[in-house]
């Protein structure tokens, strides 16, 4: 047994740890939501911006993103669940394969604003047979929630909004599973939504940060 690093009582855990390792020791769960590397180096950089409008945030230097998952790990992560929605799909399709529906988040909600920020990312999915997508202003510090200059902790991290609307293609999925957690976002949406949640993350870091933004009875608009 592997003991979590978090655990609130109520349904929500933490693990500190390579998902490797950890998965075999979990319960099969209803859903996983998550946001894996894709092995385009983004740690390796230290920061994440565009041009223009938005600005650069310094987040260290790290190795998270050095390689993207592999087949090994996906199918790990595939022996736990019938369910899944993985962010950054386009990414990994050689290891996932094809997908029967995509989700899609445009992230500049509006056409010819040209700057060095992705303008949209997509989700592979067995949930649907059809593209379904969600706008949400999401550019640096122009953002249609969360705003604040600290609200932004990890290179990667979505808006809580986002991940509450993919949870809602899966409403019986009582148990949800994030392998790759980062700074928590999934385990805060299904908290919000009063569902249980797993989240295994490889950095102590952003384990304490997960734990912080539990801890908030509201997150801040």
């Amino acid at each position: 047994m592997v003991k979590p690093y978090y655990d609130d009582g109520q349904g929500i855990q933490i693990y500190l740890g390579d998902c490797r390792e950890i998965l075999p020791h979990l319960p099969k769960v209803d859903l996983v939501l998550t946001d894996p590397p894709y092995g385009i180096d983004i740690g390796g950089s230290g920061s994440i911006g565009g041009s223009g409008m938005v600005h650069v945030k310094d987040y260290g230097i790290s190795d998270w993103d050095k390689r993207g998952m592999n087949m090994q790990e996906w199918m790990l992560i595939r022996a736990r669940t019938e369910q899944w929605i993985v962010w950054g799909g386009n990414h990994l399709c050689d290891v996932i394969g094809p997908s029967p529906g995509v989700l899609v988040w445009d992230k500049k909600c509006q056409n010819d604003w040209n700057d060095t920020f992705s303008e949209m990312e997509m989700a592979w999915t067995n949930l649907l047979t059809r593209t379904k997508g969600y706008r949400h202003l999401w550019a640096g510090a122009l953002r249609a929630s969360e705003q604040g200059a600290n609200v932004r902790q990890h290179p990667t991290q979505k808006p809580v909004a986002l991940l509450t609307w993919c949870l809602g293609f899966a409403p019986d999925a009582m148990t949800i599973l994030d392998p790759f957690m980062g700074s928590g976002t999934t385990l805060r949406a299904a908290k919000d939504l009063g569902r249980k949640c797993i989240g295994i993350e490889i950095e102590e870091k952003y384990c304490e940060i997960a734990v912080r933004r539990l801890a908030q009875t509201v997150l801040p608009l």
